[in-house]
């Protein structure tokens, strides 16, 4: 006989930014439900790795680098994406958005974003490549998805260029090449995400 499945209360999205709000933790919402930030429901932020913290960091300065100038600015992990045709609030681990930030020293979440990726990790990886990255291709506007092992050196993107075009699959990304993201008119090296992080 297996573990008796446990009830998950839903909650409305609104009382779900209250409470977030109030948090000293960080999580995401989809259709109703709490998620940590591992992608289970609600148990309490857990600590990324080291090979994760390099990760989002190799990218974040190498998209900081590759942007100035242009009207488009990187965040990493602590900004607030909403998608409101899913009802879903994610921490993306870094994203780059083009809008004009009305007073980014109030501003908690964004409704815009141009590329999203996400590092996975054993407890991420099923909710990151599942349902999260179903509710990030309803997010208008957007037209690159990343997502980049921390096991291994490993990467996954899909694209949506133009942004009313048709999202292509989910494909690999070959390992030791530059990734070219047209909606941004810029690449992606892969030495630049995996450089230092200490995979074999």
């Amino acid at each position: 006989m297996g573990a008796p499945s446990k009830a998950v209360a839903y909650i409305e999205l609104e009382d779900y930014l209250v409470l977030e709000n109030a948090s000293r933790y960080k999580h995401e919402y989809l259709d109703g439900v709490i998620y940590a930030i591992q992608g289970e429901p609600v148990r309490g932020m857990a600590g990324g790795s080291a090979v994760h913290a390099d990760i989002i960091r190799n990218v974040g300065f190498a998209l900081h680098g590759a942007l100035k100038g242009s009207p488009c600015s990187v965040k990493m992990t602590e900004m607030r994406l909403r998608i409101e045709a899913v009802d879903a609030v994610f921490y993306p681990d870094v994203l780059v958005h083009c809008q004009h930030i009305g007073n980014p020293a109030t501003t908690m979440e964004l409704t815009e974003a141009r590329l999203v990726i996400e590092v996975l990790s054993p407890t991420t990886q099923h909710f990151d490549r599942g349902e999260k990255l179903v509710a990030y291709r309803q997010l208008a506007g957007l037209q690159h998805i990343i997502l980049l092992s921390s096991l291994e050196e490993a990467a996954w993107a899909c694209h949506r260029v133009p942004a009313d075009a048709q999202w292509s699959p989910l494909e690999p990304w070959p390992r030791g090449s530059d990734l070219r993201l047209e909606g941004l008119g810029l690449g992606l090296g892969w030495d630049e995400v995996y450089a230092g992080v200490g995979l074999r």
